[in-house]
């Protein structure tokens, strides 16, 4: 009796977890921290210190907002940046230099969830042909940013 009573007390709570869709998430400090998927968006993690591996695994789930690879890589003359925003919000598009410094704002808007695309023409600000070299493309969007290397070739 005892024993039918400890394997149906398994068997329901193993039915009951696998329907419960959860995330765990590593801390720095070694102690795990589990998620209900339904409340993942809920979570903010501002003003707590977090690694950078608790920051993929959240972009990992999250798995919205994207900085694609450019295309072609290396380029010359234009590149195209391609990047997903999970919903309406500001973004903002730059290029830097390897010293990082800014080299050319390619965008600031407001823009709709989706896949979106840039074109970088190898232009400063000024509208000069920058040197060929090791340039940074940096997306920045609700408080969150990624960062592709882009390599120009003249």
């Amino acid at each position: 009796m005892k024993l039918s009573i400890v394997f149906l007390f398994f068997a329901v709570s193993s039915i009951c977890f696998a329907q419960t869709d959860s995330v765990f998430v590593e801390k720095a400090d070694g102690t795990i921290i589990g998620y209900a998927v339904s409340a993942i968006r809920e979570i903010t993690f501002s003003g707590l210190p977090t690694s950078i591996r608790e920051q993929e695994l959240v972009q990992n789930v999250l798995s919205s907002f994207a900085l694609h690879q450019n295309y072609p890589n290396p380029f010359n003359p234009t590149t195209t940046i391609q990047y997903d925003i999970p919903h309406t919000g500001e973004v903002t598009i730059a290029i830097y230099d390897i010293q990082g410094r800014l080299v050319r704002s390619l965008a600031s808007l407001t823009q709709q969830a989706g896949t979106h695309t840039v074109v970088w023409d190898a232009r400063n600000d000024g509208g000069v042909n920058v040197s060929s070299g090791n340039y940074f493309c940096r997306v920045d969007f609700n408080h969150s940013f990624l960062v592709r290397k882009l390599l120009l070739l003249k």
